[in-house]
């Protein structure tokens, strides 16, 4: 069966068994066609040939091109591994090299997408803790940190909506309307209750709250508005000394990131930032193309599978 066979082959799979809108099927069609071209006229291979290196060979080729950006990339990543689960998954190959491939390859990222650990922990080191403003401001710059929370989510959480004692939130009106429930490390959970000693604690009330202007106490009504949650994210920013773009979506790249480092699964981040689709994931973790090469040559350098003989 020829390479355009199997493609063909594919995208009927996908239409009357994945039941795929014709957009979608579309754009399948429009990748394999091109990943096709590119194997045959760049590596001189066909379609059900192609091992491991030939994708991150195709990411260098894309990005030599200069039109395409990594997110399209890592679109056309998520495309080809469904070509390739179903080649697998029906007999067309024995092995499947896209399996090998991180869920997320993209360019290291622009200076201001996302913070190191350090920058992280610089920027809490910013607050003062004893000070009522202080105290709410290191509250909400941990929060973004472990939750990874849009700042608008974060601007509607009242105290009833965060459970303590099961360490979780809820986030009752996230993007597209979607509610979803966002677990709490243990640290984030004894933060939020000293700061709910010092700033009081009723269920109906915001979570995050301003403060009386030439005044100590906390208003207990007024919602802190996402352009202070703005203003503050970046001001903490400036008095760590970091010369990034330091804002609330800084805050969600470097959640991303961290978590993805520490182990946690495309699948399971995009359940914990409220997304509907891989592909919306990937574009917040940073994961640089040499590091990739580096996993797969440690892990699986002698495949056949997965590297081809020079």
């Amino acid at each position: 069966m020829t390479g355009l066979q199997l493609i063909t082959e594919h995208l009927r799979y996908l239409r009357d068994i994945r039941n795929y809108v014709q957009l979608t099927i579309t754009r399948h069609e429009r990748v394999a066609k091109l990943w096709m071209t590119f194997l045959a006229e760049e590596i001189g291979i066909a379609l059900e040939q192609a091992c491991t290196e030939d994708f991150l060979s195709w990411i260098d080729y894309r990005r030599a091109q200069g039109v395409v950006r990594d997110a399209s990339i890592n679109a056309e990543l998520c495309v080809l591994r469904t070509l390739y689960d179903y080649l697998k998954c029906f007999n067309h190959i024995a092995i499947n090299p896209a399996a090998a491939i991180p869920a997320l390859v993209c360019a290291p990222p622009a200076e201001q997408d996302y913070l190191t650990v350090d920058e992280c922990f610089r920027l809490l080191d910013t607050c003062d803790q004893t000070d009522l403003k202080g105290l709410r401001n290191y509250t909400i710059l941990t929060l973004f940190w472990s939750t990874g929370l849009r700042k608008r989510e974060l601007y509607n959480l009242n105290c009833g909506d965060v459970n303590l004692d099961e360490g979780y939130l809820r986030v009752l009106n996230g993007k597209g309307g979607k509610a979803r429930q966002v677990f709490l490390n243990d640290r984030i959970v004894q933060d939020l209750r000293v700061y709910g000693e010092r700033w009081g604690w009723r269920l109906e009330a915001p979570l995050f709250r301003s403060v009386k202007p030439d005044s100590t106490c906390a208003d207990p009504n007024k919602r802190l508005g996402t352009g202070r949650i703005e203003e503050m994210v970046r001001k903490a920013g400036k008095a760590a000394g970091i010369k990034k773009m330091v804002c609330p979506l800084a805050m969600r790249h470097s959640f991303a990131t961290h978590m993805y480092e520490a182990g946690v699964s495309i699948d399971d981040l995009k359940e914990i930032m409220g997304h509907s689709n891989d592909t919306e994931t990937l574009i917040y973790v940073h994961v640089t193309l040499d590091a990739v090469r580096n996993f797969l040559n440690e892990h699986i350098a002698n495949h056949p599978a997965h590297r081809r003989s020079s």
